[in-house]
């Protein structure tokens, strides 16, 4: 009976090292692990938050009797709107057919490993006006 009393209590101090050294490995690893996932879902969001802000910009913009002033003021409501930081200013071109609208969102970082900002383009067809004797 003492052998085995004598098996366990080495058979515990053997291991206190060894647990040590995987708390050491594991940990910052498992961190890192969910720092990624977390920046990832932040590329996401801003990704979703540039196009929103692009897409409400184009909208203001395309309407019949609209200004490009009016689009800007549009992004920056909406980019205040949802709490975002626009990296420059938003490059608004039109033609006779569509307006384009381009922004970039500055996005927070968890990890350096991505991107700072992200961009996105919207193309929105212009309203066209027909007066009612014309339809």
């Amino acid at each position: 009976m003492t052998k085995q009393i004598h098996s366990i209590s080495t058979r515990a101090r053997a291991d206190h090292g060894e647990v040590t050294i995987e708390t050491v490995i594991l940990v910052p690893a498992v961190i890192f692990v969910v720092l990624l996932v977390v920046q990832a879902a932040v590329v996401l969001h801003g990704i979703n938050v540039a196009h929103h802000i692009a897409g409400q910009g184009a909208m203001t913009a395309a309407r019949h009797g609209s200004s490009l002033e009016q689009a800007i003021v549009s992004i920056s409501t909406s980019a205040e709107a949802v709490g975002a930081r626009l990296a420059g200013p938003p490059l608004v071109s039109t033609s006779q057919d569509d307006v384009t609208v381009r922004v970039w969102v500055v996005l927070p970082q968890a990890i350096p490993l991505f991107a700072e900002q992200v961009s996105r383009e919207v193309t929105v067809p212009r309203e066209r006006y027909v007066p009612y004797g014309d339809r």
